[in-house]
């Protein structure tokens, strides 16, 4: 426990400037887009002339969450994808474990911090404009909520990163999850012709925008939306579903970090959380989703290219040739 608090004490201190960086942008993008967007002219026929109406922005700190949560885990768990950092990192005294959380804890902590900062500036530059124009009580659930998803969405990117053995791979494997299962729902809803769930949630920051939307209803006085996120099934289906995902995501990553060798560092990454599945999976449903010749063609490339990224070169194994040589099949039938 000493050795833990140390650490933890350590890396806080190592990051903070990085920390402050990201603070301060948070900050000051948050103030430029609430000071020249929340109050805007609109004509009002029954006054005969321009108005001004309100926004309350709130999308904004949402935005800058949705980008950190890719950000942080690069940021903190690019040091584990080095054979010179495990040398000296795994001679401390401290469990691999133990160090993991650490880099966790700390991501969720600049996570947190960057977001409040975020919300609170735009909130006070909401309560500048005086009373009438906003109703703030549900902004506090907004917050929660939004930061319970920001979490969710930060641990899902931290398990899939740390699937891989090189940074870049990481990087890679986190952008072909964001969509892996946006295309398998679009692939299965063509295939049955009939309306399944809402597409949009199932990218990890795709509820984060329908949950948006309807506090956006409740908190602006001049919003004519009527969108309710807890009466739409589709929006309880993947809010449950991404909080299944992060408690999965959570336990998978405590379970198995630390535990792959050393020596696959910077190797060629074999997970089956990344290329050994993302390849084949983009590449069956592209087939599905494309239709017509240069669709086909378009796909096929870009399944050659994946496979000679994974492979670190033209050494293409028997899964892959299988692969390819379907797709190439499929051209001719």
């Amino acid at each position: 426990m000493t050795g833990f608090k140390s650490y933890f004490r350590a890396h806080l201190k190592a990051n903070r400037r990085t920390v402050i960086y990201i603070l301060v942008i948070s900050l000051v993008l948050t103030l430029i887009i609430a000071l020249n967007n929340q109050v805007y002219e609109r004509w009002d026929s029954s006054m005969g002339g321009y108005v001004n109406k309100y926004r309350s922005t709130i999308g904004s700190p949402v935005t800058f969450l949705c980008i950190l949560t890719y950000v942080i885990p690069v940021m903190e768990f690019s040091f584990f994808k080095k054979r010179l950092n495990l040398n000296c990192a795994y001679s401390m005294p401290i469990s691999r474990r133990n160090m993991g959380l650490v880099h966790y804890l700390t991501g969720a902590i600049t996570l947190v911090s960057a977001f409040t900062l975020s919300y609170l500036a735009n909130l006070a530059v909401m309560l500048t404009h005086g009373s009438g124009h906003y109703v703030y009580a549900p902004m506090i659930a907004h917050y929660f909520l939004n930061l319970l998803l920001g979490l969710v969405m930060y641990t899902f990117f931290v398990f899939v990163f740390n699937e891989a053995n090189t940074q870049g791979d990481g990087i890679c494997f986190m952008y072909l999850w964001t969509f892996a299962l946006l295309l398998v729902l679009a692939c299965i809803q063509m295939m049955s012709d009939d309306y399944l769930l809402e597409s949009i949630g199932a990218i990890p920051w795709g509820l984060v925008g329908d949950l948006n939307a309807a506090y956006q209803a409740v908190i602006e006085v001049d919003s004519t939306s009527e969108f309710s996120f807890w009466n739409n099934p589709d929006c309880t289906f993947w809010f449950t579903f991404w909080l299944i995902i992060g408690i999965l995501s959570a336990v998978g990553l405590f379970l198995t970090f630390g535990k792959r060798r050393m020596e696959k560092t910077e190797e060629i990454s074999d997970s089956f959380f990344g290329y050994r599945v993302m390849i084949p999976l983009y590449a069956i449903t592209g087939n599905i989703i494309f239709e017509g010749l240069i669709g086909w063609i378009v796909v096929e490339i870009m399944a050659l290219i994946g496979y000679t990224i994974y492979r670190r070169g033209f050494h293409y194994k028997t899964s892959d040739i299988i692969v390819l040589a379907s797709m190439v099949l499929l051209l001719f039938i």
